[in-house]
């Protein structure tokens, strides 16, 4: 048997205040006159026979309930082949993530639970303990260890967070404590399949780590996934078409889902949706709104009791024209001009390639190099450099190209032999490229006709091709070429009907920055069209009461924002310059937090191995059991108090009933 609180045996000591008052009358007596006291002297060796039985049995009562009660406040308790001492220094983990927030079987939140056993711990333990609470902010509080008292303050303070944390960044975070012999660790959460991660290996045998799962009464959820426009490229008073894809991560269906749109703060539009189980539907939505303003707009679903994703926002902003830049021999004509002359879209400027900058390419979407006959070395040079930042080019040759110029910016071409056109084939109406282009999709649609003064070689995924299965359009690692030039001579592709969206699609491809509607609060890099801000100045993230000055650059014409990850949480943020608000951003959590699916007892042994342990604890009163009978043994404190209450009443039954 061992004690919790030794020290209290010192209380023993008490045990010689009812031996000094039984040994030692402080009572002044009391002289009585009788006339004769022969007749009482046998009544009074009687009486003092019984009293002292009465006496001992009183004192050996007093001392009985003196010793229990001492006993019961050192809190003795019997080891059993697993307990094992319980440490001066604890470590707890506490799991605050934005999942825990879904309800158990006692119908509290996981994380209303995780503070109960957090609360009970601290009650369990010595008060001398001392303790050190993490959670997922990993917050300057964690860094040292803390009193009994400092963690309850603390635990009032905590609220939920849109931070996750794989376990190996947890288990970094606790093993990087103390040099002490032995460790208690407790590591309290929901563990959630999705933000897991690698497994890891606790191997240090001065930790106990003690797992606590706390599982949901119910995995289902519904979220929404991510939001779309089909076209981001508004005129006038065209409708915007939002996708929104809704996901359902439990097992059972749901009907009559409502799903609504608002912009600005007006809903916009609605539907209903029935969600299969384990599965998605997207909507589509036509709205109108101002395209000439920035507009805030968020989706919105009803679902319980997980709420954090109930609302997912996404800014509305008129795109930024695109930057193109055509590059051409002297005195060719061209029918690109024409495709781009949409000023409302297009930046459009045409050049001679022997007489240009190179510097103003680094601010340009689209290079287009058509009918250029020989590449030059240092054009080639700047095309390399485009190609590898994944930055897009387009290439169409001349009607005599030199090979061995283009072979500086491309592998796999050489000079085609054929001497007569080829028709174009149909289409794969099944590639991305052509996504949304036709309405009605038909093998019997007429093409073009084009002789081919390339020969691009074998490419199963080209954009178009001939007919006999060779490339006339294709795409390698951000390189468009095609494969006869823009001549009415050679080819009949720029008056084919195919020739605009053809032109359309590559130009759009190559806008990295089109008005991005959200990002992820795990998202650390940020990126703002820059032509018209001061990039000398600094720039603030202003939103949800906080404020954000992020490490920020210039980088050929842009704006980039280096955020640390989870810093940001989900709402919209104004980009701010001195008082002026020139932009918004829009923030979301991650659709992986969305997904409820816990890591089950076996799958859980897999992730986290070593000197590890695992307490069930079911509700808090368990959990203290639980947590007393394998670390503290089993208490006994309560039989010591229910033994000196039986001594208390048998010295008033003595005093009361004896004689």
């Amino acid at each position: 048997m061992n004690f919790l609180y030794p020290q209290l045996l010192f209380g023993l000591c008490a045990l010689a205040i009812p031996i000094i008052i039984h040994l030692f009358n402080f009572r002044r007596t009391k002289k009585v006159y009788f006339s004769n006291t022969r007749f009482l002297k046998k009544v009074k060796e009687a009486s003092s026979s019984k009293l002292k039985i009465k006496h001992f049995l009183v004192l050996l009562s007093r001392m009985l309930f003196i010793f229990f009660l001492v006993l019961a406040f050192a809190q003795p308790y019997w080891n059993n082949q697993e307990a094992t001492p319980p440490s001066d220094q604890v470590i707890i983990y506490l799991d605050n993530s934005n999942s825990m927030s879904n309800e158990t079987d006692n119908g509290l939140s996981a994380f209303d639970e995780a503070i109960i056993y957090i609360n009970e711990l601290l009650d369990v333990y010595p008060k001398t303990t001392s303790y050190r609470l993490v959670t997922n902010d990993f917050d300057p509080f964690s860094n040292s260890f803390k009193s009994a008292s400092e963690v309850e303050e603390h635990l009032t303070k905590i609220t939920l967070s849109n931070v996750p944390r794989e376990i190996a960044a947890i288990s970094q975070r606790l093993t990087t404590s103390s040099n002490r012999d032995s460790l208690d660790v407790y590591w309290i959460s929901d563990f959630q399949k999705s933000s897991t991660g690698s497994a890891v290996n606790f191997e240090d045998k001065k930790l106990n780590i003690n797992l606590i799962p706390i599982y949901y009464a119910s995995e289902n959820n519904v979220f929404i996934d991510s939001v779309y426009v089909d076209n981001p490229f508004l005129i006038g008073d065209e409708q915007l078409t939002i996708n929104v894809k809704v996901t359902n991560k439990g097992d059972i269906a749901l009907n009559e889902l409502s799903v609504k749109v608002f912009i600005d703060n007006i809903q916009s539009a609605t539907a209903t949706t029935n969600l299969p189980a384990l599965g998605s539907e997207t909507l589509s939505f036509n709205v109108t709104y101002d395209v000439n303003k920035l507009s805030l707009a968020s989706i919105r679903i009803e679902e319980y009791p997980v709420t954090f994703d109930n609302e997912f926002y996404f800014v509305l902003d008129r795109a930024q024209r695109i930057k193109i830049l055509e590059l051409r021999d002297k005195n060719t004509g061209s029918y690109i001009p024409k495709v781009f002359s949409n000023s409302e879209l297009f930046d459009f400027s045409s050049a001679e390639s022997g007489n240009v900058d190179y510097s103003k390419l680094n601010n340009t979407d689209l290079v287009i190099l058509n009918g250029i006959q020989e590449l030059s070395s240092s054009l080639a040079l700047v095309i390399n450099d485009r190609l590898e930042k994944g930055e897009k080019v387009l290439l169409i040759p001349s009607e005599k190209p030199d090979i061995s110029s283009y072979q500086l910016v491309t592998s796999g071409i050489s000079e085609s032999t054929m001497e007569d056109r080829l028709l174009l084939a149909t289409p794969d109406f099944g590639n991305p490229f052509f996504e949304k282009v036709f309405e009605e999709k038909s093998n019997r649609f007429a093409m073009a006709q084009a002789q081919p003064v390339l020969d691009l070689g074998i490419d199963r995924s080209a954009i178009l091709k001939f007919e006999n299965g060779n490339p006339f359009l294709r795409e390698s690692n951000g390189l468009y070429i095609m494969a006869t030039p823009l001549q009415a001579e050679q080819s009949t592709f720029q008056s084919h009907a195919l020739f605009v969206p053809v032109m359309y699609r590559i130009a759009i491809s190559s806008v990295s920055h089109i008005g991005q509607l959200y990002y992820y609060v795990d998202d650390n890099r940020i990126s703002i069209d820059a032509d018209s801000l001061a990039l000398d100045r600094v720039y603030k993230l202003i939103g949800n009461n906080s404020e954000l000055i992020p490490d920020q650059r210039n980088v050929a014409g842009r704006l980039l924002f280096e955020v640390p990850k989870y810093v940001l949480g989900s709402g919209f943020y104004s980009l701010v310059l001195d008082s002026d608000t020139l932009s918004t951003l829009a923030f979301n959590n991650m659709p992986s937090e969305s997904d409820l699916t816990q890591l089950t007892a076996a799958e859980l042994s897999d992730k986290i191995k070593g000197n590890v342990k695992f307490i069930d604890a079911g509700e808090a009163l368990a959990f203290r059991k639980k947590l007393e009978s394998r670390y503290a043994g089993t208490p006994l404190w309560k039989f010591a108090i229910m033994l000196a209450l039986l001594f208390l009443l048998m010295e008033v039954l003595l005093i009361r009933f004896f004689p």
